[in-house]
């Protein structure tokens, strides 16, 4: 009876865990494409840069000239949300 429980109960578990990461891959791929690069742009007057920044969050802060770059909106007319450094 133990041998027959472990023949069924090993591919069970080998299709279990397959499922399981599959799942996990897909969360992590779904994170990965939120994440993207940007040209940074001034805070006064929204104005771009050539500086390539990140939305994924670090501790270093995106900055042409010392001055920490923002992301322009979708409607163009703000520059609202701050940009990291790419690492």
């Amino acid at each position: 009876m133990k041998t027959n429980f472990s023949k069924m109960g090993f591919p069970i578990a080998v299709v279990v865990f397959a499922i399981a990461g599959a799942f996990a891959n897909n969360v992590s791929s779904s994170n990965l494409s939120s994440t993207i690069d940007v040209n940074g742009h001034l805070p006064a007057s929204c104005e771009q840069t050539n500086v390539k920044c990140s939305t994924a969050p670090n501790p270093l802060m995106c900055t042409s000239s010392g001055q920490q770059l923002y992301r322009l909106n979708a409607a163009g007319t703000d520059c609202p949300d701050v940009l990291f450094k790419k690492i």
